[in-house]
């Protein structure tokens, strides 16, 4: 997996343009989408953020542990045994829960559910969020639900979310709403914007600026053979040669990440010629027509996402192939792919 951070930083910065004078809360949860979250937060030093987010207590010390300094966000929800955690590697939390909140000593940032119904206090519940109020209360927040395809619901749940604030008395210091999608959909950037999709190199809306590519996926044939007409390939033999042919094995499979989905779905680029794959996905290896006469060897090194020649697999091409989103498809890629980094 090749990571070109200069692609990455450019990407974060675009959304800084567009964000005005909001502040950068990168999302590196997920060890970055699958990137590396030490090394994607060392490059968007560069860029001065306010912080980074995450999803685990685990991501949030790797990133101390790693010397990152700048304030991290745990973004799921605290529970008061968990306070000791937090002073220890000095992290903010996030709260929804009032009796946490009443017992929370350090810097809290509050959930607010406007319509995701996932976590967070619900906005309508005009005594449980005056239980929120103290001096710990540093930021406010909501989550998006529909801002790559729905922009209506952006402004219901920003409307939502204000009718919230307006119960808290104070304005917290550090409110945000905004996700990759919704800095180009939000009227007001409020003070953070928390960036993930875009920077990673995925489209954050059909109709939204497509960001420079950051991830390839590459893997190196280790086998190729010749194949009668009517030969078998993989396991349940369920794709069979219409004629000769041959068949180039590349040693990546659906424990680095590759859905097995895609089979009889995807291509890959070899030489910058597209090629299918046939057969099943197998845990360490997926299979591919090179086509008769083909001058595939063993060592070459096929682009299963990203460019080759005159042609490229997109995150958002190979994700269609997978029925998912490029989300999934990054957050998935295993630990065996090594990362290469490009500055």
């Amino acid at each position: 997996m090749e990571v070109n951070l200069a692609n990455l930083v450019a990407n974060a910065r675009a959304i800084q343009e567009v964000a005005g004078g909001a502040s950068l809360l990168p999302m590196v949860k997920a060890d970055a989408y699958g990137l590396g979250a030490v090394p994607v937060a060392r490059a968007l030093e560069s860029l001065a953020p306010w912080g980074y987010g995450v999803a685990t207590l685990g991501e949030a010390t790797e990133l101390r542990a790693a010397a990152i300094g700048r304030p991290v966000v745990v973004f799921t929800p605290a529970s008061i045994d968990q306070l000791e955690v937090y002073h220890e590697h000095d992290l903010t939390a996030v709260l929804d829960d009032p009796d946490a909140a009443a017992l929370w000593d350090r810097p809290f940032h509050l959930e607010i559910d406007t319509g995701m119904g996932r976590c967070g206090i619900r906005w309508d519940v005009w005594p449980a969020l005056a239980r929120f109020i103290s001096p710990h209360l540093e930021g406010a927040f909501t989550h998006l639900s529909a801002a790559d395809d729905d922009p209506d619901s952006v402004a219901i749940q920003t409307e939502r979310f204000r009718a919230a604030l307006a119960q808290l008395g104070s304005r917290p210091s550090l409110v945000h709403v905004a996700n990759s999608a919704g800095v180009w959909r939000t009227a007001e950037r409020f003070d953070l914007v928390r960036p993930g999709l875009f920077m990673y190199g995925g489209r954050p809306g059909p109709d939204l600026p497509m960001p420079k590519a950051v991830a390839a996926v590459r893997a190196r044939v280790v086998s190729v053979r010749e194949l009668p007409p009517g030969g078998t390939v993989s396991y349940g033999g369920d794709w069979t040669a219409p004629e000769a042919t041959r068949v180039a094995t590349l040693a990546i499979g659906y424990a680095d990440g590759i859905p097995r989905v895609v089979q009889s779905r995807a291509a890959v680029l070899l030489g910058g010629v597209r090629r299918p794959l046939v057969g099943r996905v197998t845990m360490d290896f997926v299979m591919v027509d090179v086509g008769p006469g083909s001058v595939v060897a063993r060592g070459d090194v096929a682009t299963i996402i990203g460019a080759d020649g005159r042609d490229a697999i997109t995150l958002e091409e190979f994700s269609a192939w997978a029925g998912t989103v490029s989300y999934e498809i990054l957050a998935r890629l295993g630990r065996r792919l090594h990362r290469a980094y490009e500055a």
